[in-house]
C-alpha cells in the first residue's frame, strides 16, 4: 500500500471524481501519490522538494517556507 492506493479508497468511498482531488508533497514517499494525483486531479509539489518528486507532479508550488501550501490552498476559493 502507498498514498496514492489509499487516497483512491478514500476518494472512492466519498464518491467523488478525480477530478475534484487535490494532493500535495515534498518527499519521495509522495511521488505515487502525485503521479496518481496528476492524471486526473492536481498532484502539486513545493518548493523545496527533490527534482524527481517536482517532476511527478502536474504543478509546483513555493517551498513550505515561503506559504507554497497555503497559495495552492486559496487557490481552491
Amino acid at each position: 500500500m502507498n498514498k496514492a492506493t489509499a487516497l483512491e479508497g478514500v476518494r472512492e468511498r466519498l464518491d467523488l471524481p478525480r477530478t475534484r482531488v487535490l494532493a500535495v508533497g515534498d518527499g519521495r514517499n509522495d511521488i505515487e501519490m502525485l503521479e496518481w494525483a496528476s492524471r486526473e486531479g492536481r498532484g502539486v509539489a513545493t518548493g523545496q522538494a527533490p527534482a524527481d518528486v517536482r517532476s511527478a507532479a502536474s504543478a509546483v508550488t513555493a517551498p513550505v517556507a515561503e506559504d507554497g501550501l497555503a497559495s495552492v490552498l486559496e487557490d481552491l476559493l
